[in-house]
């Protein structure tokens, strides 16, 4: 409860203290004390309320602007950080995985390993994935200067041919692309991301709407990369404006390049999972 200056209480054990009794003679300095002390009690209590909000909001601040100019988990001292993650939606698209030599199908099956799970440890041995391939990319803003992304190209590290072998494959309808909107081929002179409205190719990425990646709103968006005729160890390159500043952002698959390769051309034998996915099937 607010203490009221200027009303003074009966001291404890004197309950015939009254008022009247307790009101000083006009002029009696000593008397006129206690209203003072009320007041000089409540303007320092008002003060060190005022000085702890301070350092408070201070603190707060602090943090803030600590978080925020934070670059220690963001590499080559930049304000901008990118994650990427490889994918199919396999109720559209095929993924698809390329071995040298024969596959061992029947194996595979007595392990009781699923289409996906299947593929995956083919490539973890010495298998590529083949056709296309899904790049989820996630940029991390880390600065409060919003981040624009101008342009989004793969750059070549490495062409091989493609290794002779079987491919195994999975998922929907071969060529189901309407749901990217950008996409990348890797067989073409110029990589760079292409647009698409549906099926229609609009020009190159950015035609209108930029990926906008702000302090607490990370830019996601997806990029299907297809394959050209030999096998690439690729990298993307993600072009950015920031304020004044133009930058590049290299994104890679943890570390190392992501690497694709064609889904045709000397292939021994391709099998195809079955509804099941869990049993293959020999292509004709």
């Amino acid at each position: 409860m607010a203490e009221t200056p200027d009303t003074e209480t009966a001291e404890p054990g004197d309950p015939a203290s009254s008022p009247a009794d307790d009101a000083p003679a006009v002029g009696t300095p000593r008397e006129a004390a206690p209203p003072a002390r009320g007041r000089t009690r409540t303007i320092v209590a008002a003060a060190l309320g005022i000085v702890l909000s301070t350092a408070l909001a201070a603190a707060v601040t602090t943090y803030l602007d600590v978080w925020g100019s934070s670059r220690s988990p963001v590499p080559a001292g930049q304000g901008l950080h990118a994650e990427s993650e490889v994918w199919w939606d396999l109720t559209r698209d095929t993924k698809a995985v390329r071995i040298p030599g024969a596959a061992d199908v029947a194996g595979l099956e007595q392990e009781a390993m699923d289409a996906d799970m299947a593929m995956e440890s083919l490539v973890e041995a010495d298998g590529t994935y083949a056709g296309m391939m899904r790049v989820r990319v996630t940029l991390l803003n880390f600065t409060k200067v919003p981040v624009s992304v101008t342009g989004v190209r793969a750059r070549v590290t490495e062409e091989k041919p493609a290794p002779e072998g079987d491919l195994l494959s999975c998922g929907g309808a071969e060529g189901s692309t309407g749901i990217t909107r950008l996409r990348i081929d890797l067989g073409a002179s110029d990589p760079a991301a292409q647009e698409y409205d549906g099926e229609k190719a609009v020009g190159q990425y950015p035609t209108q709407e930029m990926q906008l990646a702000k302090q607490d709103e990370p830019a996601v968006f997806d990029i299907r990369v297809e394959a050209g005729d030999t096998t690439a160890s690729y990298v993307l390159d993600v072009v950015y404006q920031q304020g004044t500043e133009k930058g590049r952002v290299v994104v890679d698959d943890g570390g190392k390049p992501f690497v694709l390769g064609p889904d045709e051309g000397d292939i021994d034998s391709a099998y195809r999972c079955d509804d099941s996915m869990t049993h293959w099937k020999k292509q004709p």
